[in-house]
């Protein structure tokens, strides 16, 4: 008899079909002899049974009446809603944060967009690509991170040997800018650190004299106490985030705990959290809401109430308060400091962060190359031919008088005239 169909078998004087049905394998006798003929006949009933499954229409009743697994299944279809239902109940153990990302992107975003009753087997590629396609994102950011848990609905829909027929298959990400990271000045950090030793609680300039010298995230800082310190060889381990509303659980943002370094700067600041914080027998947190006299609960009120006024006040572009993370990676990389060692110190690997801060490695060599650049592009310069004669050709070989007085990075600044735009050096 050769090969037969895929989905179809012989089971003694019988032909018998298997399929897949609400994420169950269904085998069912067809009461026919294994003639060609039959055979023939089956596979078409086959096909026909998987095309509408996919399409969200099968009738197992109808189509088996006999079948006692067809009065189990109904003949209800799976809905979108069913769906998302069953994935966020899939992803418990992700963080508290990034549990409510994608509750809020399913429900705020996909089920509008998709429709909660609408039957999973009715959305396919193109029809998930359309709507996606259509729909007014704010950035492509934003609609690559809502992909991620639709992406993950499908991928629980569509298991094992099933995968291949994932709708979601093929629909990528946007493109998106990348951005490079924007660190303040050596002479930037210590006028902000002035700034906040003279205009606020010595406990808010200790908090950031910590996050400028040991580059470790805020989510990082706020969670770190005592325990943590180890005096004798110098380091801090990073252990423990703080994040979603106040949540704390262990390990760094990437889930790996890390030693750093205490540079003799951020020493200083365990000097003076130390009246404040430091209580023999607990494990206190070390870093403190000077107002409320707790452990910070979030990076919001630092930035908020301290960051923001105080780079107004002084003049200084706004740099988001990470920014004191990118501080410390490219002071550190200027002065010459391995990037292998950079990477252990703040918790990224070398390659991400050569990858980030590729940047400012020309700078450790004291502005050697960029020298030998303006050497070799001092050569005499011809102005082009203007007419008969070349009579207007001439030498360029001093450009001062065409050249700024002045260099630096110029903000354009809107006043109160509307009609009116400073700069500001």
């Amino acid at each position: 008899m050769g090969d037969l169909p895929r989905g179809i078998e012989v089971r003694g004087n019988s032909i018998r079909v298997t399929f897949h049905y609400q994420l169950k394998r269904c085998r069912e006798s067809l009461g026919l002899s294994p003639t060609l003929k039959n055979i023939e006949i089956a596979n078409v009933l086959l096909r026909r049974i998987e095309r509408e499954i996919k399409r969200g229409i099968f009738d197992y009743e109808k189509t088996f009446p006999n079948s006692s697994r067809a009065r189990k299944a109904g003949t209800k279809a799976r809905t979108f809603a069913e769906a998302c239902a069953d994935y966020l109940d899939s992803i418990g153990k992700l963080t508290a944060a990034t549990r409510s990302q994608y509750t809020n992107a399913v429900t705020h975003v996909w089920k509008p967009l998709l429709g909660p009753e609408t039957a999973i087997a009715d959305l396919t590629h193109a029809k998930l690509a359309a709507k996606i396609g259509k729909h007014p994102w704010a950035s492509s950011k934003l609609m690559n991170n809502c992909l991620i848990p639709l992406r993950g609905i499908f991928e629980l829909e569509y298991p094992g040997p099933l995968k291949f027929q994932n709708p979601m298959i093929g629909i990528a990400n946007g493109a998106t800018t990348r951005t490079l990271p924007d660190p303040l000045s050596p002479t930037e950090r210590d006028r902000v650190l002035r700034d906040f030793a003279e205009n606020y609680d010595i406990r808010v300039w200790a908090y950031f004299d910590w996050a400028f010298h040991t580059g470790m995230r805020p989510e990082e800082i706020i969670a770190l106490r005592w325990s943590d310190i180890d005096f004798e060889t110098g380091t801090a381990r990073v252990q423990r985030v703080r994040t979603f509303k106040g949540s704390e659980r262990d390990g760094s943002k990437t889930h790996v705990v890390r030693d750093v370094d205490i540079p003799d700067a951020a020493m200083a600041a365990l000097a003076v959290m130390m009246q404040f914080t430091f209580k023999p027998g607990t494990d206190a947190e070390i870093f403190e809401h000077p107002e409320l006299g707790k452990p910070w609960h979030d990076e919001r009120a630092q930035r908020d109430t301290y960051w923001k006024p105080t780079l107004a006040r002084l003049g200084i572009r706004y740099r988001r308060a990470y920014a004191t993370r990118h501080t410390f990676c490219t002071a550190a990389l200027i002065a010459g400091v391995t990037p292998a060692y950079i990477a252990a110190q703040v918790g990224h690997n070398v390659k991400v962060l050569i990858d980030k801060y590729a940047k400012w490695i020309p700078g450790a060599d004291g502005g050697t190359q960029r020298a030998k650049l303006n050497e070799a592009m001092t050569a005499p310069r011809t102005a082009p031919s203007v007419g008969p004669g070349n009579e207007k050709a001439r030498q360029i070989t001093d450009l001062s008088g065409f050249l700024p007085t002045e260099f630096g990075r110029r903000d354009w600044i809107r006043t109160n005239d509307p009609h009116h735009v400073k700069v500001v050096l």
